[in-house]
């Protein structure tokens, strides 16, 4: 058999390069190794262990271990305190652009951007929505302040509602206990809202709220109990941007409705006004799972394929149910729009709370 000779020699160089596209075609015949497998997610939580936020990522997680093509392992850092806002911090300066770490987030943690707080010094535009949760808000209050029912609010005297931050998510409960003109005050500084609950069952407050996901599965007990009574939602938006009843927790009335109760008449004035703004960025896009906007395109794929899986994954539906609050989990692309939206707010309106909290709640503003 004669050999075939080639004309020419080709530098080392080309070889390589030839060897080089021959081993990737061959590793794109065979399947290359999913980006995730092998690896470590780590998920920065910006508050204590077991508030919602904290429910909420550890109870989906398992689910996108499993559906995250590589089987990534997940590694949970809580970093709680200052309004939120280190943990934020933590992300924003030491996230690679690897997609090696993700962030998860609430309202608690938009609305210091919202108001203008300097310390804040984080952007979302930075960042990409990989998973989006939203959620509601229940109020209820103690049996002990006498407050049987809604309508007792009216006549209820010294009531204690426990916080972390006026300019954080407790904004929107402080805002209605002001639209409803309460004899209610603000205990701030809980580094979290779990805290602010074992607050509420000790008897410090008698006034608490949680996101629906850790009310389904911390709060709900104690009414059964009779050791805490529901009182409103906060409400979510229906397609025209109308405040209607919460869907997770359609028997109870929301502030507005609350309002009527109590007034005999529609909500109106300045703090109706700034509530109507402040509560779809507190609940409409409350839960976010983030990625640093560079991170390579497959770790952003491999997060929305998973959220289609795991929308038609009846185990997942099932077991969730509770702690997504009886909302879907959305993917984070398909909302960016949305997301960018509820984090806009006119110079009038950010004025007018910037100067109602430094005044009632000492709030100081750089």
């Amino acid at each position: 058999m004669g050999q075939i000779h080639f004309k020419a020699k080709l530098p080392v160089h080309r070889w390589l390069a030839v060897g080089a596209l021959l081993i990737g075609l061959a590793t794109q015949a065979f399947g290359a190794a999913p980006y995730y497998e092998g690896k470590t997610i780590e998920v920065i939580i910006p508050f204590p262990v077991a508030g919602g936020s904290d429910i909420w990522i550890r109870t989906i997680a398992p689910y996108l271990e499993k559906n995250i093509p590589g089987s990534p392992k997940f590694n949970f850092r809580n970093i709680g305190g200052g309004r939120g806002i280190p943990g934020m911090m933590e992300f924003a300066l030491k996230a690679k652009p690897d997609g090696h770490m993700v962030l998860v987030s609430s309202a608690t943690n938009y609305f210091p951007v919202l108001v203008g707080d300097k310390a804040a010094k984080y952007d979302f535009r930075q960042w990409k929505p990989l998973l989006v949760n939203p959620v509601g808000g229940v109020m209820y209050a103690s049996p002990v302040s006498g407050v049987k029912r809604v309508e007792d609010l009216a006549k209820a005297k010294n009531l204690i509602y426990g916080g972390i931050s006026a300019i954080g998510l407790d904004l929107i409960p402080l805002i209605s206990l002001e639209l409803l003109e309460l004899d209610a005050r603000g205990v701030l500084g809980f580094s979290g809202r779990g805290h602010a609950r074992i607050a509420f069952e000790r008897g410090e407050t008698n006034l608490d709220y949680q996101t629906t996901p850790a009310y389904n599965a911390t709060v709900l007990p104690l009414i059964k109990e009779g050791k805490a009574i529901p009182l409103m939602t906060f409400g979510q938006l229906d397609d025209q941007g109308n405040i209607v009843r919460d869907p997770a927790v359609p028997d109870l009335p929301t502030v507005p409705e609350v309002y009527e109760k109590l007034k005999g008449k529609k909500p109106s004035g300045k703090f109706w006004d700034t509530y109507k703004i402040f509560m779809p960025s507190g609940f409409a896009v409350q839960k976010i799972l983030w990625i640093k906007a560079e991170a390579p395109a497959e770790a952003l794929r491999l997060f929305y394929a998973a959220a289609d899986r795991l929308e038609k994954d009846k185990e997942f539906l099932t077991k969730t149910d509770k702690i997504l609050g009886g909302y879907p989990l959305l993917r984070g692309d398909r909302l960016e729009k949305t997301i960018q939206q509820a984090f806009q707010i006119d110079a009038e309106t950010q004025r007018f709370v910037r100067e109602w909290v430094s005044k009632k709640y000492r709030v100081k503003f750089d």
